[in-house]
Parts: structure tokens; C-alpha cells; sequence
């Protein structure tokens, strides 16, 4: 009896630190803000991004279009969730300014230009001129799966989520409307709950699971994306001229400061390779030398005027580059 009574009393005991560690309910790890460390991808960014702090330059406009869904199962939302956090992991960055894939898409309409990911060498530079982008990142979900791992023990058991995702990007220059990059990766995260004695709830599916593995993705992405970008020269557009006031599509905000020249190129004939026949770029002849006057004009607070430097015709569509750059 008193065997049976010490059993009795081990159980209760161990019950009770298990509900007191579980707190009557499931243990969760995994949040979708630190998935990231699955893999240790933040740390390998942070490193990629040391010198934004550094950089003195204007920001790149760059815009993200939805990613095209070929996820054989067709997850939902999956190609929309990817452009939305890409564009916020862009403008944590600090060095860019991003065109969220919405408003891409809803200037695109307006002006009958593609946004569905489609993106090609003619329509490119079409969009950087109408929506003053310098680059435009797209790309395609092509694999998500989700597997889950458990365990059981005495008094409880715990399950473990992994969704894992692979995605393919590409950017854009939507000056000469060359691809500058393309490249795959994939994702991973994982989620964990556990139950005590039948108390708890099960590991269920929520978005994230698919959010997670997509930052880590694109978190890795970013690394080579960051790479590729801050490599390319920074440029704007003539928005419009009146008279001696040539308006800027960029201002305070993309870094650019009163006083600053700008030099005006004019965009012609595209260049293409004879042999492969790709596009190569775009030839430009130089126009002239225009001052910046203001930079906190527009409804936006990003737009500059200007005025020229000695002669030149300056029309709507321009390139505009920082002087000796």
C-alpha cells in the first residue's frame, strides 16, 4: 500500500512541474521575427549591410512585383506574401527606397504597362521612366512543402513543424532594362508545440509557417542582392521641365542635397550583342549640367528642381546622374 501510495505521489509531483513548465497549455517556439536564426542568415546580411551607415550617396528606387505562384499545389497567397516581405527586408536596409508591389502594380494599370512578374527588356525601361524605379526585383515561388516531426513521452508528446520553400529572383535595370541578376534559394522554418497529458493543442497550420520560411529565403536573397545593387550607379529622370526649371524624380529623401549638378543624358537605341542578340544596354548622349535648387518638393517630400548649367534642351524622361560619379 504504501508502494503504491509513494508511485501515486511520484506522478502527482511530475504531473504538476510538467503543467507547471507547460503552463496548462502548449509550448511554442519559433516566432516568425527570429526565424532567420534557423539558419543564421540575419547575421550574414548584417554583414552585407555594415556600410549603409556609411553610404552618403542617393537611394536606389527600386520596385517589387508580385512572385509568380509555381508552386505545383498553388499555395495560397504565397507569390504576394513573397513581394510584400522582400520589400520590407529592402527597406530595413536602409539603402533603398522600395515601391511596394501594390503600388506597382496599380501605376502599372494606370499606364498600361505589365506587372505581373513578366517582366522583359522592353517593358523595364518603360516602368523606370513612368514610375522613376532604377531596378526592379522579381521572381517566382517554385516549391513549398511542409513535413511535421514528433516525439512522445511519459506524461506528454511534442510535435515540430518545418516548412521549407524555394524561390527563384531576379532584378532588373529598368534603365537599359538588362537583368543584372538571377538566382535561386531556399528557406527553411521550423515551429514546435507541445502537449501534457492530453492538455495543450495541437501544431496547426498558420501563415507562419509560410512567411517563415519565405523571409529566410529572401533574407538569404538579399545578401546577393545587396551585392548586385550597390554596384550599380545611381540615377533619376527629368519628371518635367518648365521654362529654366527642370523637375527631378528624387529629392531629400533618396539623398539628394541642394546644390548638388546633375548630369543630363538622353536615352536612345538599345544596344544589342550580334552574337547572343541580347540587349546589352542603351546609348545615351550627354545634354548638359543642371543645379539643384530645392529637394523637398511633390506630395511626397522626394521631388527637386532644378536649373541648368550653362546651354542644353532638357525634356520629361531625361537621366539625370550625380556629377563625377
Amino acid at each position: 500500500m504504501k508502494a503504491v501510495m509513494r508511485l501515486v505521489l511520484v506522478v502527482l509531483v511530475a504531473v504538476s512541474m510538467a503543467f507547471a513548465a507547460a503552463g496548462c497549455g502548449p509550448t511554442i517556439s519559433g516566432k516568425t521575427a527570429d526565424d532567420t536564426t534557423v539558419t543564421g542568415t540575419s547575421k550574414e546580411l548584417g554583414k552585407s549591410t555594415s556600410d549603409v551607415e556609411e553610404y552618403q550617396g542617393p537611394k536606389l528606387r527600386v520596385g517589387v512585383v508580385n512572385f509568380q505562384n509555381k508552386t505545383p499545389s498553388k499555395v495560397l497567397g504565397i507569390g504576394e506574401a513573397a513581394a510584400d516581405i522582400l520589400g520590407t527586408i529592402l527597406q530595413k536596409t536602409g539603402r533603398f527606397i522600395v515601391i511596394p508591389q501594390q503600388d506597382m502594380e496599380s501605376l502599372a494599370q494606370q499606364q498600361h504597362l505589365g506587372a505581373s512578374g513578366m517582366i522583359n527588356p522592353e517593358t523595364a525601361p518603360q516602368m523606370g521612366q513612368v514610375l522613376g524605379l532604377n531596378a526592379i526585383v522579381t521572381g517566382a515561388v517554385t516549391a513549398y512543402s511542409e513535413t511535421e516531426e514528433g516525439s512522445t513521452f511519459v506524461i506528454g508528446k511534442s510535435k515540430t513543424q518545418v516548412a521549407k520553400v524555394t524561390v527563384d529572383y531576379r532584378i532588373v535595370d529598368t534603365t537599359t532594362g538588362v537583368q543584372i541578376l538571377a538566382d535561386s534559394g531556399a528557406g527553411i522554418y521550423k515551429k514546435s508545440s507541445g502537449t501534457t497529458l492530453g492538455f495543450g493543442s495541437k501544431a496547426a497550420y498558420d501563415s507562419d509557417l509560410r512567411d517563415g520560411a519565405l523571409r529566410d529565403a529572401l533574407t538569404k536573397a538579399m545578401v546577393n542582392m545587396m551585392k548586385q545593387l550597390q554596384k550599380r550607379k545611381w540615377s533619376g529622370r527629368v519628371a518635367a521641365v518648365n521654362g529654366r526649371q527642370i523637375y527631378v524624380n528624387a529629392g531629400q529623401k533618396s539623398g539628394i542635397k541642394v546644390e548638388d549638378e546633375l548630369m543630363v543624358y538622353r536615352p536612345g537605341e538599345a544596344i544589342i550583342d550580334p552574337v547572343t542578340k541580347m540587349k546589352l544596354g542603351t546609348t545615351e548622349t550627354f545634354i548638359g549640367k543642371i543645379k539643384i535648387l530645392q529637394n523637398d518638393l511633390g506630395d511626397s517630400g522626394d521631388m527637386s528642381v532644378a536649373q541648368p548649367v550653362g546651354a542644353g534642351q532638357y525634356k520629361a524622361g531625361d537621366i539625370v546622374k550625380l556629377s563625377g560619379k
